[in-house]
């Protein structure tokens, strides 16, 4: 069997080079890496370098397609790890993750009400990262903004999730009922840095408007209380306790926005392979969805 430490080493050869910067990069000598390249073309049986230059070596063409191949199998090695060990944790608890913050905020306030074992995960995903998320057994729930189909993935509808503003009741749009992006134009809002979905939106319709983004929630929800800056919620958060605390200077006004582009369809996203397990936890997040 050939050892994976080897294979380590000519990928690091081919990436940095030389012997001396393969070695710093590995923390290890020089001579051990020299001694570790001959051993594995003796395990080959193949010549994997060009030593014809003096105080040089370079891989020749097999070499080459020896640590292309070598990276291929290390990663093979690191996936088949990371998924047999995701799926032994997830066997005890249904991990979930979200491409907006919203939806983990309103499963976090509902959890109690789920007759499942539940674990949050409040670091969110990017779109490109859902399906290997999932066929790597690394979440077994990924709420999105879209839906998705595969052979092994799909959706489930859950709900809408749309924005609202807090608005300093002496700003001259306190007087309205509802407001449209646009009537925000030129507005300076306090927002939590990672909104996922929702940061394209706000900037693409809200007309020479700042966003004072922090990743600080305790900053933000001081910022709230003793600024006047408006900010932002859903009908997901509005129940956190998260927001409670926001609303708490009672100098605000609630105002909904009414807008066409103020939406976003919520899905959540599983293996079909676990439909049995899933659904019937989605069908009671979806009762418990705030319309």
């Amino acid at each position: 069997m050939l050892n994976l430490e080897l294979l380590e080493e000519l990928v690091a050869f081919q990436e940095f080079g030389t012997l001396s910067a393969t070695a710093e990069h590995l923390m290890l000598t020089q001579p051990t890496v020299t001694r570790g390249m001959k051993k594995l073309e003796q395990e080959l049986g193949v010549t994997l370098f060009d030593r014809s230059k003096s105080n040089r070596i370079v891989l020749n063409d097999t070499g080459i397609l020896a640590a292309n191949e070598a990276k291929k199998l290390l990663q093979a090695e690191n996936d088949f790890t990371e998924k047999i060990l995701n799926y032994d944790r997830l066997k005890h608890e249904i991990t979930v993750a979200s491409v907006a913050p919203g939806p983990l905020m309103l499963l976090e306030a509902i959890k109690d009400k789920l007759n499942s074992k539940l674990s949050i995960n409040h670091s969110l995903l990017k779109s490109a990262k859902i399906v290997a998320d999932l066929t790597t057994f690394k979440e077994k729930i990924i709420f999105t903004d879209q839906e998705l189909e595969t052979d092994e993935v799909e959706s489930m509808y859950l709900g809408k999730e749309y924005l609202a503003v807090e608005i300093d009741q002496f700003n001259p749009l306190a007087a309205k009922k509802k407001v449209s992006f646009k009537d925000l134009a030129g507005l300076s809002f306090i927002v939590v840095a990672d909104i996922g979905p929702w940061r394209k939106i706000v900037e693409a319709n809200i007309p020479e408007a700042k966003f004072l983004y922090q990743d600080d929630l305790d900053a933000l929800s001081e910022l709230s209380k003793y600024s006047n800056f408006p900010f932002f919620y859903t009908n997901l958060t509005q129940a956190s306790s998260v927001n409670t605390d926001r609303f708490d200077n009672g100098n605000r006004v609630h105002l909904t926005i009414d807008d066409p582009n103020n939406e976003l369809e919520i899905y959540g996203t599983y293996l079909k392979s676990n439909r049995k397990l899933i659904q019937p936890l989605l069908k009671e997040i979806s009762k418990n969805w705030p319309k």
